[in-house]
C-alpha cells in the first residue's frame, strides 16, 4: 500500500514535467515563427515590388504543352469530343426493320451493304444523321446499312494547297505580292469531317492570314534572305490552329515573292554597279600583273642595248603586218645612239657562206 501511495503522489509530478516545455525551448520556438513571419513578409514585399518572368521556363511550357497537345490529337479516338447519343425507339425500330429485310433478300441485299475502303481511304458513317461513336472504318472490307447509314470516304494522304499570290504588307513599308504552298495532312477523320465544312477553302483563307500576318514584323531584306525562318514559322502558326481540327500541317513554303517595279529597278541598278565595280577590280589586277612582267623582262635585256633594238624592230614588223601607218614616239638618246648594223649582219652572212661552202663540198666530193 505505501508503495502504492508513493507512486501515485509521483506520478502526476512526472506527468507534469513531460508537459510542461522548459522556457528556453518556448523562446527558440517563438524566434523561428517570427524570423518564418519575417520571410514571408519579405517575399511579398518583392513579388509585390516587382515581378520576374522567366522566358525559357515559359517557352518550355508552350512547348511541353503544344506536344502533349499533339500527342493527344493523334492519340485521341474519333468519337471522343462528341456528345454521346442514345438511340431514341424510333431509330432502334427502323434499324430492326432494315436487318429483317437485308436478311430477308439476303443473296442481293448483300451488294447494297458492302462497301471496299482502301488503304490511303477512311470511312466516317453517319446512321440517321448522327455520327456513329466509333473510330473511322477501313481500310478492307466495311459493312453498313443501306436506306439508314450514310458513308463518307476522306483521302488521308498528304496534300498540297497553292496559295495564290496576295498583298502583304511589310514592316518598311513595302507592298509586294506573296504566294505560298501549303502540305497538310488529316489525322482526325472523324473530327474534320464533322468540324470543316470545306477543309481546302479554310486552310487557304487561313494560311492567308498567317503569312500577313508574320511578314509584317519583318523587314522586306530579311524576307529575302531568310525564308526558311519565315516558312517555319508560318507552319508552326498553322498547326496550332489547325490541330484541334484533326489536320496537320507538315510544311509551308513562300514560293513566290514578286517586286514592285521601282524596287526592281533599284536592284537592277545595284546589281550592274556591282558587276562593272566587279570588272574594273578584274581589270586592274591584269594590268598589275601585265606590268610586273613587264618590268622583269626590261631587268633582263637592260644588259645588252642591242637585244632591245632587235625587240624594236620586230616590233615594227608586227606592227606593219597589222596596220601600215605607224606613228612611234622615239626617245632623242636612242636617235643619237650609233649602232653598227653591219656588225650584226657580218657574223650571220658568214655563217651563210659556211653553209653553202659545206654544201658544194659534199655535192663535188670524189668520195661520193
Amino acid at each position: 500500500m505505501e508503495k502504492r501511495a508513493e507512486t501515485s503522489h509521483h506520478s502526476p509530478r512526472s506527468v507534469r514535467t513531460k508537459k510542461e516545455p522548459s522556457p528556453s525551448a518556448k523562446e527558440r520556438k517563438t524566434k523561428i515563427t517570427e524570423e518564418e513571419e519575417s520571410g514571408e513578409a519579405k517575399e511579398a514585399q518583392i513579388i509585390s515590388s516587382s515581378t520576374v518572368v522567366n522566358v525559357d521556363s515559359v517557352r518550355e511550357r508552350i512547348k511541353e504543352d503544344r506536344e502533349e497537345l499533339l500527342g493527344l490529337l493523334e492519340t485521341e479516338g474519333p468519337g471522343e469530343g462528341l456528345k454521346k447519343r442514345y438511340l431514341g425507339v424510333c431509330e432502334l425500330l427502323l434499324i430492326v426493320l432494315v436487318l429483317t429485310v437485308v436478311i430477308f433478300f439476303f443473296p442481293i441485299s448483300i451488294w447494297f451493304c458492302v462497301k471496299i475502303v482502301r488503304e490511303h481511304e477512311r470511312a466516317v458513317i453517319f446512321r440517321l444523321g448522327h455520327l456513329l461513336q466509333k473510330r473511322p472504318r477501313g481500310p478492307g472490307l466495311m459493312f453498313y446499312l443501306p436506306f439508314l447509314d450514310v458513308c463518307n470516304i476522306m483521302d488521308i494522304r498528304l496534300k498540297i494547297l497553292k496559295i495564290p499570290p496576295h498583298t502583304v504588307v511589310t514592316k518598311d513599308l513595302v507592298c509586294t505580292e506573296v504566294s505560298a504552298v501549303c502540305y497538310y495532312c488529316i489525322k482526325n477523320v472523324s473530327l474534320c469531317y464533322s468540324s470543316l465544312a470545306g477543309v481546302p477553302d479554310v486552310l487557304q483563307a487561313l494560311t492567308q492570314v498567317s503569312v500577313r500576318e508574320i511578314l509584317a514584323h519583318h523587314a522586306f531584306t530579311d524576307i529575302l534572305l531568310d525564308r526558311k525562318r519565315m516558312a517555319q514559322e508560318i507552319q508552326a502558326t498553322l498547326d496550332s490552329i489547325t490541330c484541334r481540327w484533326g489536320i496537320k500541317v507538315e510544311r509551308a513554303e513562300i514560293e513566290e515573292i514578286s517586286l514592285p517595279p521601282e524596287l526592281q529597278h533599284n536592284f537592277a541598278v545595284e546589281a550592274e554597279a556591282r558587276h562593272q565595280a566587279q570588272v574594273k577590280v578584274i581589270a586592274a589586277k591584269g594590268e598589275k600583273a601585265a606590268c610586273e612582267a613587264l618590268k622583269a623582262s626590261v631587268e633582263s635585256l637592260s644588259g645588252s642595248p642591242l637585244v632591245v633594238h632587235l625587240r624594236l624592230l620586230q616590233l615594227l614588223h608586227s606592227l606593219r603586218s597589222e596596220q601600215p601607218t605607224v606613228v612611234l614616239n622615239i626617245p632623242p638618246d636612242v636617235l643619237t645612239q650609233s649602232i653598227d648594223f653591219a656588225s650584226l649582219i657580218r657574223p650571220a652572212n658568214q655563217g651563210l657562206v659556211a653553209g653553202d661552202s659545206s654544201e658544194d663540198g659534199t655535192k663535188d666530193s670524189p668520195m661520193m
